[in-house]
């Protein structure tokens, strides 16, 4: 911790902080809108307004304790809406085919790039796992956006792509939190699977009594301000479930994350459930996520000579290994969709790789320019990945790509 406080200025008055909040928003959400435009992620420009405004460019304002602070709490509800987005049954309605797209994606590359970190770049085993993990793990916030703007999900491959996310997602957290300072492995493992084994059991309660839960709900929905009530409950759920993960070891991201996932449609009924997907995600999409990410950028410093080969190597090693290895496991997984959209969204990075670089800042278990290292590595991989998704999704002769050929001819 001490590491980053260094860098830490006097306190700001409330004057300066909501000054650089808007100054961060404002350019946040300009650079973002500016990369969709270019097909590029929009955490990508959010990163990089960051970045200008931060010591590495401009230099018009500094990372604080404050602006972590605020960070902290929209990282907090960016997870929480991937989890509510995300049910229990794309965990494991195709366990085999995302353990084999989480190896071939995040698991064999990861350990291929610590390797090469700790023995060529001489880097501390903890930091080489750190920085391997963050810019080796897919990112759920940028797939599930690319997987719903292209109609993936309706389709079992979609399942199939997500499921594998999910599972490379949870053991990069995982990861960091056996990391973390004064943690056991064994304490934290065990934990982490008491945890697993009380979700799925709510889990399964919560559906085995859906229709009670879903009464209870909808004699809320009843009374004035119901929707209030239910947003609140929610967001206390991932308080909570965030507090108990944090208490036993683990970052309390995985909570908000698993909180999420126990608020589905046949717990709160359609209406709700879509009417809270909305709220929260024009929460995040105007506010939390250029935040957060803008503010990830302004520590972001130019790393020396030898932090540009490594971030050039991991970056190499990422997308190279990774890339042949979902390459291969898609031809024989997926039945529909062309192996290349599927290699394209398993190197799309983005939220995961950054919240783990936040983190690992925060507690002290990398530099400065280790973190530099991540935060770039993921805006040039998402620069690079996401373009490889082509008009065509779908292989040739199946039927959802004769449907889209015939509809690109018609409107010709």
């Amino acid at each position: 911790m001490a590491a980053r406080d260094k860098r830490f200025k006097p306190k700001k008055s409330i004057v300066e902080i909501i000054i650089e909040l808007l100054l961060l928003l404002v350019l946040s959400l300009l650079f973002g809108e500016i990369a969709e435009k270019f097909r590029v992620p929009g955490i990508v420009g959010n990163i990089i307004a960051g970045m200008l405004l931060g010591p590495m460019l401009l230099n018009a304002m500094q990372p604080g304790p404050e602006l972590s602070g605020i960070g902290m709490v929209s990282l907090f509800f960016i997870i929480l809406l991937i989890g509510i987005e995300v049910t229990t049954e794309v965990l494991t309605k195709h366990v085999a085919s995302a353990l084999e797209f989480a190896s071939a994606s995040f698991i064999v590359p990861a350990i291929i790039m610590v390797s090469v970190a700790v023995l060529l770049f001489k880097l501390a085993i903890v930091q080489a796992i750190i920085v391997s993990v963050a810019l080796g793990v897919p990112s759920i916030s940028i797939i599930s956006v690319l997987v719903l703007k292209y109609k993936m999900n309706r389709h079992e491959d979609g399942i199939r792509v997500l499921s594998g996310v999910v599972v490379a997602d949870v053991l990069a957290f995982v990861v960091l939190a056996i990391a973390s300072p004064g943690a056991s492995a064994t304490v934290t493992l065990l934990g982490i699977l008491a945890f697993f084994v009380a979700l799925f059991a709510a889990d399964k309660l919560m559906k085995r009594h859906a229709h009670a839960i879903r009464k209870v709900f909808n004699s809320v929905s009843s009374v004035e301000r119901s929707e209030d009530l239910v947003f609140a409950a929610v967001i206390l759920l991932g308080f909570v479930v965030a507090s108990i993960l944090q208490l036993i070891g683990i970052t309390y991201v995985l909570g908000a994350f698993f909180a999420g996932i126990l608020i589905h449609e046949a717990i709160v009924g359609k209406r709700l459930y879509e009417s809270m997907k909305k709220t929260f995600r024009r929460l995040n999409n105007s506010f939390f996520i250029p935040l957060f990410f803008s503010i990830a950028g302004l520590s972001v410093v130019l790393p020396g000579g030898s932090y540009i080969a490594l971030l050039l190597c991991l970056i190499a090693l990422s997308a190279v290994v990774g890339g042949v290895l979902d390459y291969a496991v898609a031809v024989r997984k997926l039945k529909l969709m062309r192996p290349r959209v599927a290699t394209a969204l398993f190197g799309s990075r983005g939220a995961v790789g950054a919240v783990i670089g936040v983190i690992a800042l925060s507690e002290g278990l990398i530099s400065n320019d280790l973190y530099s290292v991540i935060i770039m590595g993921t805006v040039l991989l998402s620069l690079v990945m996401p373009a490889m998704i082509g008009r065509s999704l779908w292989r040739a002769g199946s039927r959802e790509n004769i449907l889209l050929e015939v509809h690109e001819s018609g409107r010709g």
